[in-house]
């Protein structure tokens, strides 16, 4: 996972003679950085290489590029059925219902729909084509079968919250942060969705859990802050508000939504102070300069 791992392994690709090799270097620079150049380019080679594997991982590494998509697309006739997958996968939003490739990726789907993994790729091509109620219960059934993925289980959330049972995808968000005790982000996602929902207490809990993973983790102690605010805890709204912006400075939003509290705090003097570090960071800070204005300050 290091930074600095994508230039060695594109000289490895370069001078790799073994085609699974060449596809394995690629697919581990995709995981690294998929929008790098070198690695575009390596991709962009690769979809013309002889070997199937090094056009699938070419597939995939390009798959989220918007550039390069439309040179994935005759691949969907490549002659080797992994290859035609993978770029059916990329584009099955647009295949035909009767078409050869929508079938061809649909039996292959249907080939491990008795396996939670199977249920989940099910779920997600639902979900990708807009059948969420659908893809919910492909969700719902993948995550009984395996309790213990967290990524069904966030998927699963943000499927439901899309549907706007927003509870419910906040109760399977906090399980799937609930398996990756060393993830902050998912705990952080799981808070914003309870409080969504209007439950403060356990978005609170969750927003917790987050800067206590990662007390470094700035956005987690802004939204902790907010939420506080919210509930007139404004003492503590403060302390987290001021946490964030010391984490990082550069973000006017943060001692922007600290002046909000200290405002109602009736801290009128500090409040000014901080809304000008906001001003200081961005000069074209709106919020920042009405409050000012509201203060009576020019």
């Amino acid at each position: 996972g290091e930074a600095g791992a994508v230039q060695p392994l594109l000289e490895l690709h370069s001078t790799e003679d073994i085609p699974a090799w060449r596809a394995t270097y690629l697919l581990l620079m995709a995981t690294l950085d998929p929008l790098d150049g070198n690695v575009v380019a390596a991709a962009r080679s690769a979809l013309q290489a002889d070997d199937p594997l090094e056009r699938s991982a070419a597939v995939r590494t390009l798959s989220d590029h918007a550039p390069s998509r439309e040179l994935l697309r005759p691949l969907l006739q490549d002659p080797v059925r992994l290859v035609r997958l993978d770029a059916a996968w990329i584009f099955s939003t647009e295949l035909a219902p009767d078409s050869a490739e929508r079938k061809e990726l649909d039996e292959y789907l249907a080939i491990s729909a008795d396996q939670p993994g199977g249920r989940f790729r099910i779920g997600q091509d639902l979900a990708n084509r807009g059948l969420l109620a659908e893809a919910a219960r492909e969700l719902q059934t993948a995550g009984e079968w395996d309790p213990y993925s967290p990524a069904i289980h966030e998927v699963h959330g943000l499927i439901l919250s899309n549907l706007g049972r927003r509870v419910e995808a906040a109760g399977k968000l906090y399980q799937a942060a609930g398996l990756q005790p060393d993830d902050a982000p998912s705990a952080m996602r799981a808070g914003l969705a309870f409080a969504e929902a209007g439950r403060l207490a356990e978005a609170e809990a969750a927003l917790r859990m987050a800067v206590q993973r990662n007390p470094d983790f700035d956005r987690a102690w802004y939204n902790l802050g907010l939420l506080l605010a919210q509930g007139e805890r404004l003492e503590e709204a403060a302390e987290a508000l001021r946490t964030a912006e010391t984490l990082v400075p550069w973000i006017p939003d943060y001692p922007y939504a600290l002046a909000t509290v200290l405002v109602r705090r009736g801290e009128r003097s500090l409040a000014i102070d901080a809304a000008r570090r906001a001003l200081a960071v961005d000069s074209s800070h709106g919020s920042s300069r009405q409050l000012l204005r509201q203060l009576g300050v020019q």
